[in-house]
């Protein structure tokens, strides 16, 4: 009997020990599911344009290291490789970091008036920085000391946020007291690279939706026709004609992420639905659309 009481419990030992190895296993393998922290720096091509890339920086850290992290790889030239170029200086060095009421300050040294393409350089550091949710708007200082301008721009240093976009090239007009911005994309192919490139528009938000749509469908492809546009609790329901459909009578995964990734960009609009025919062709959710993302 005790004989058998020994097996019994050297039996239970293994179970244990094999459980707990199981699950030491599945731990490693539910983290190295989470190592995945996606956040966006900018980069340009030979022609000048600001190109959004996604990142994977793994993980999560203090804001202060982020933001730095972010500022240094976009001074590398580490994605020259696929046809990108660094926007920022090698000299431009981040002195402070510190978010208050949604304001995100950040202080360099002088060599922020250093640029000729004053514009590239606070799109790029705008867009980066408003990467996140407690973020509203970016207080740029230049040696802890508030700035107004910056040579080259009519932007306030004071006052930028997400609406400020990239590739932005209206400045100043009667025209931008009227309308609002919207972030509209294009395919652009670099280096053999193919890339989604945004291009800040405006459109009036005084117009009927339809048009505002349409206005910004027409940027995306010439071809695509609207039939009619709805916005519902926060969902854009879009009507389009069947010519865009291909032989298999889908759409086009590229074009659906334009489309989808343009007007997401409306005011009020938290998802897309695309309909022809009646049939909703969508054929992912919107959170599931990753682009130009660079593994490093």
């Amino acid at each position: 009997m005790k004989k058998k009481i020994g097996v019994i419990s050297v039996l239970v030992l293994c179970l244990t020990f094999v459980s707990i190895m199981y699950l030491k296993k599945d731990k490693k393998s539910d983290e190295k599911v989470d190592d995945v922290y996606y956040k966006s720096v900018v980069f340009k091509d030979s022609d000048n344009d600001l190109i959004p890339i996604s990142v994977n920086f793994h993980s999560e850290v203090e804001l202060e290291e982020e933001i730095r992290n972010k500022i240094d790889l976009m001074k590398s030239d580490e994605m020259i490789q696929y046809g990108l170029y660094p926007v920022i200086s090698k000299d431009l060095e981040v002195q402070s970091v510190n978010l208050k009421d949604h304001v995100l300050t950040v202080s360099f040294n002088d060599q922020l008036v250093a640029y000729q393409d004053a514009m590239d350089i606070l799109e790029a550091l705008t867009y980066v920085m408003t990467d996140y949710d407690d973020v509203e708007r970016v207080n740029l200082q230049i040696n802890e000391k508030n700035v107004s301008y910056i040579p080259n721009s009519t932007i306030p240093l004071s006052s930028l946020t997400k609406s400020l976009g990239l590739n932005n090239f209206e400045e100043t007009s009667a025209f931008l007291h009227q309308t609002v911005p919207v972030m509209v994309y294009h395919q652009k192919t670099i280096e053999q690279y193919s890339y989604y490139v945004p291009t800040t528009m405006r459109v009036d938000e005084n117009e009927p939706l339809t048009k505002q749509v349409q206005t910004i469908l027409s940027y995306v492809q010439s071809k695509i026709h609207l039939l009619d546009a709805k916005l519902d609790n926060g969902v854009l329901t879009v009507d389009l004609d069947s010519n865009i459909l291909l032989d298999n009578e889908k759409i086009d995964q590229t074009l659906e992420d334009l489309i989808v990734l343009s007007l997401s960009s409306l005011k009020d609009v938290k998802d897309v639905e695309i309909k022809i025919n009646g049939e909703d062709v969508r054929t992912k959710q919107s959170s599931q659309i990753e682009y130009n993302y660079i593994k490093m």
